[in-house]
């Protein structure tokens, strides 16, 4: 019960983190689209999803590696070598990639943004990368030690920097999309400075050949997995690019952007759950647990899936001082959302199947999930794209991550027991379904929000869940 009660109150405090901090992201919606045409975000989206795919090759696979290696180490001194070689080597190979993507910025942005004028927002990209990656390994130990409260705490004055630097450099110095990485370079820097009293003690000047050699060998299919994700998550941008034109790229990220409430919700879940799964299964009284982990999973992500879907089209109709509160420029956006949200729900499932690969040391299932995912993206983007446009490449975003999360449930299912109640499960999966297209269908506010209320409601007796504890799994 207390490892119960662990989980819970690391999920509460990541999901209140990541709620605060994608919060005051979503406060910078209305800036970006009131301050930044569609083509510019467009331009964004586009450096932004490299800079996703490369975060995997800067990270090497290592977040996970870490945690277990970290979480599985004797003695202090065993940890501190391991966080040490970690944060060092990923440095020293971030330096390195960095300087060769800023010497050759011209012809990468000539292939990206088809303009060799824009080498500069290149550049930015890969330093903004750069000091991302210090401080998320930083953070990541904090992770791993369960250290929530101050995880959130310190997130927390990043995201702020983040939002106060925003203004002052899109909004005040009319910076634009420049702006935005000026921010995240010195929010980020705000982030790892902040953390130094809680790592020092922790960090040494020094790489263990050996540990690192362990612990890439552990990655090498989580890179190529992570490759794989991230390419599902962001290639439809490029193809929107190549069919539609970087207007229509705009359009489609800033909806993304929107969508991303789902996602914090599923990082959330996920920051707490590897760790603590790793940590229960060990003790072979699990099963129980997994069951009611999952019920609440689709729960939660289901109640996530109405809202978001419901009731963010008001947003665009809302007025402060005269100004609208998301540009109608970007409305057209809309019409995505479901297909995203559930995608990224998908991905959360997906995590929830992960254990089984980790504690059998089988991760090369990673790659094969994610493989699958990103050929049924590519190919259904190819098809779809053309002939339905952004609602096409939706779709086969879901599509794709759907298939990872029914891999990792395929090969998981027979090697780990999840003791869950079958007919609450497809009770909550029909009632969502039902709801959601009959949200979509009618349109109107109050018929949505007896929807929303009543399957809150349903969902709470079927899991019994007690209202003042949504993510306590008993």
């Amino acid at each position: 019960m207390q490892q119960i009660r662990s989980l819970s109150k690391s999920t509460i405090w990541y999901s209140l983190g990541n709620f605060f901090v994608r919060s005051i992201s979503f406060l910078l919606l209305p800036l970006y689209s009131n301050l930044i045409s569609t083509k510019e975000f467009g331009d964004y989206s586009l450096l932004m999803s490299i800079y996703t795919i490369a975060s995997v090759l800067y990270q090497f696979g290592l977040p996970a590696a870490f945690s277990k290696f970290y979480l599985e180490a004797e003695s202090d001194q065993k940890r501190a070598k391991i966080f040490s070689t970690v944060i060092n080597s990923t440095l020293l190979f971030g330096i390195l990639i960095s300087s060769i993507i800023i010497i050759f910025s011209g012809k990468i942005s000539l292939i990206i943004l088809k303009s060799s004028d824009s080498f500069g927002l290149v550049s930015l990209t890969f330093i903004t990368l750069l000091v991302d990656t210090v401080a998320y390994f930083s953070l990541h130990l904090l992770k791993t030690q369960e250290n929530s409260k101050k995880v959130v705490l310190l997130s927390s004055v990043a995201a702020i920097s983040n939002l106060i630097l925003n203004v002052i450099f899109v909004y005040l110095l009319k910076q634009g999309i420049e702006g935005i990485f000026y921010a995240q370079i010195i929010s980020s820097i705000v982030l790892v400075i902040s953390m130094i009293p809680n790592i020092k003690s922790e960090y040494s000047l020094s790489i263990e050949s050996k540990i690192l050699k362990i612990m890439i060998r552990f990655s090498i299919p989580l890179i190529i997995s992570g490759l794989f994700s991230s390419a599902i998550d962001v290639s439809d941008r490029f193809l929107i690019n190549n069919y539609l034109g970087k207007n229509v790229v705009g359009i489609y990220s800033f909806s993304y952007r929107i969508a991303m409430i789902m996602n914090v919700f599923v990082i959330s879940y996920r920051t707490a759950w590897v760790p603590y799964a790793l940590n229960v299964y060990s003790t072979g009284k699990y099963q129980e647990i997994f069951g009611k982990t999952l019920l609440k999973l689709i729960f939660a992500g289901g109640f996530i899936i109405l809202l978001v879907t419901f009731f963010t089209g008001y947003l665009f109709d809302l007025r402060i001082l005269g100004i609208t509160f998301l540009n109608h420029q970007y409305l057209p956006g809309l019409l995505i959302l479901p297909f995203i949200l559930l995608g990224y729900f998908f991905n959360g499932l997906a995590s929830f199947y992960s254990i089984y690969p980790l504690v059998s040391n089988k991760t090369y299932h990673f790659p094969i999930a994610d493989g699958i995912g990103f050929a049924l993206n590519l190919i259904l983007n190819l098809i779809l794209i053309p002939h339905y446009g952004i609602i096409g490449a939706a779709i086969a975003t879901t599509i794709a991550f759907a298939s990872s999360a029914f891999y990792l449930y395929l090969i998981s299912v027979g090697q780990l027991k999840f003791n869950y109640n079958i007919k609450q499960l497809l009770a909550l999966v029909s009632m969502l379904t039902l709801f959601l297209l009959g949200g979509i269908l009618f349109n109107n506010i109050y018929f949505n929000i007896i929807l929303s209320s009543l399957f809150f409601i349903i969902a709470v007796k079927l899991t019994g869940t007690r209202l003042n504890s949504i993510f306590i799994f008993r």
